[in-house]
């Protein structure tokens, strides 16, 4: 697509869907290879990405000469929010001042600007620079000012210019351009749907293992939204998540409730997608699909994680009613 790009990739778990994105753009990958997990605990983390720094140094110098010495016109990276963007973002700028970076986002974000979040995260970022060189926290969703920044929707634009500062023509709404992958997979499925049926995929999360509730909980979630999406469509798909397989296996699952292994054959076969808030409905958008996000009381997350979808509906309220 364009000559002397190259996709910068700063975790390792993101490599696997930025080398497909790489190879229909025509892109040069580099895969930078650190790791990013995030702990319960803020004072383990703090820990854990200060003790970082050498690695993070060590891997920053070398994506830097790799870059000068491929004299790349453009340089797209995979994300622009965390801790290693914070550290890498700013050093790109400054050592290659004449190529134009742009960003992509990397997932959904609560699209609100709070001063009490921002003024402590600034803080320590500029007490632990000064005092140990590394910024052990990102910025945020538009903190880091780059040359331009692909965005999945007008929302998320809307939000860096008014929230941000971002000016207009720096931002690019297309969603299509950042999920390449998937529009090839939703070109190559395409087909009418059985006009006699009606039918949803529900695509499950890793809520507990990502510390959001219990297990219990998310449990009785999985189970009273399939018996409420069961009594609604004629058919219902359930997308498994890969790091929760078998799950599924503890239910009763209605007569026409079935287990889908490919997300994006599910996503050909159904009208409507529901979750919890998995980015997957992000992708089932490339597929005309209504979007529905459940809410709960159960599930530790911002509120305004659900205005990325078309629809949300309250557990409590619509289905465990």
């Amino acid at each position: 697509m364009e000559e002397r790009s190259c996709l910068i990739v700063f975790e390792s778990s993101m490599e696997r869907r930025y080398a497909q994105m790489a190879e229909i753009h025509g892109f040069t990958l580099y895969s930078v290879g650190l790791i990013n997990d995030w702990k319960n605990s803020f004072i383990d983390n703090l820990k854990s990405r200060i003790n970082s720094k050498e690695l993070l140094y060590q891997k920053r110098a070398l994506m830097i000469q790799y870059l000068k010495n491929n004299d790349f016109k453009n340089i797209y990276l995979s994300n622009a929010e965390g801790y290693v963007s914070k550290n890498f973002i700013p050093f790109i700028q400054k050592e290659l001042p004449n190529t134009k970076v742009i960003a992509l986002q990397h997932g959904l974000f609560p699209l609100k600007h709070s001063i009490f979040k921002e003024l402590p995260r600034n803080l320590i970022n500029s007490i632990v620079h000064k005092i140990k060189g590394i910024f052990p926290l990102g910025s945020g969703f538009g903190g880091i000012k780059v040359d331009e920044y692909y965005v999945y929707s007008d929302r998320e634009k809307q939000f860096l210019i008014s929230k941000k500062g971002w000016k207009p023509n720096s931002i690019k709404v297309d969603i299509k351009f950042i999920k390449p992958e998937i529009y090839q997979q939703y070109l190559a499925l395409k087909k009418g749907k059985n006009s006699d049926e009606v039918t949803a995929v529900f695509l499950l999360q890793g809520l507990f293992i990502a510390g959001l509730c219990s297990e219990k909980n998310e449990m009785q979630l999985i189970e009273s939204t399939i018996n409420y999406l069961s009594k609604k469509y004629t058919k219902v798909l359930i997308k498994e998540h890969p790091a929760c397989e078998g799950r599924l296996k503890q239910i009763h699952l209605p007569n026409n409730v079935s287990e889908e292994s490919n997300l994006f054959e599910s996503f050909s076969k159904a009208n409507d997608a529901y979750s919890f808030f998995s980015t997957a409905l992000i992708d089932a958008k490339i597929f005309n699909l209504k979007t529905v996000g459940i809410s709960s009381n159960s599930i530790k997350v911002d509120k305004e994680i659900y205005d990325n979808f078309d629809l949300n509906i309250d557990f409590e309220k619509d289905i465990a009613s």
